[in-house]
């Protein structure tokens, strides 16, 4: 079974949400690496091409703490195993507004999520 996470670029970066995947609830970070030279130029960072990129976390929460699963670098259409999880990125388009900001300016980040 795959899913699509529940990434909301418009709420900005960095991100973090809780994802429940089975029984097991997992705690996902999303944050993009950039350069302040291209974050000034502004405009929209493609982040699964060459240059600024995604980076994600992702934790299991167990009732002893959070247990680390995989901090990566995000690459298209490469799967990322984290733990029982897998996760794809199709796509990864970034407004320079939306880097520690809230709103509409289009970004969009499309992955999916489902067993290993």
């Amino acid at each position: 079974m795959r899913l699509s996470l529940p990434v909301n670029a418009d709420e900005g970066f960095p991100q973090s949400f809780r994802l429940r995947f089975g029984d097991r609830m997992y705690r996902i970070e999303l944050y993009v690496n950039a350069d302040e030279e291209t974050v000034s130029a502004g405009g929209v960072l493609d982040l699964l091409g060459t240059g600024p990129f995604l980076v994600v976390t992702v934790a299991r929460e167990d009732p002893a703490g959070l247990v680390p699963l995989v901090r990566r670098k995000v690459v298209r259409n490469l799967p990322c195993p984290a733990g029982e999880l897998e996760l794809t990125f199709h796509e990864a388009k970034v407004d320079v507004r939306n880097l520690n900001g809230a709103g509409g300016f289009g970004s969009t980040v499309l992955a999916g999520v489902g067993p290993r």
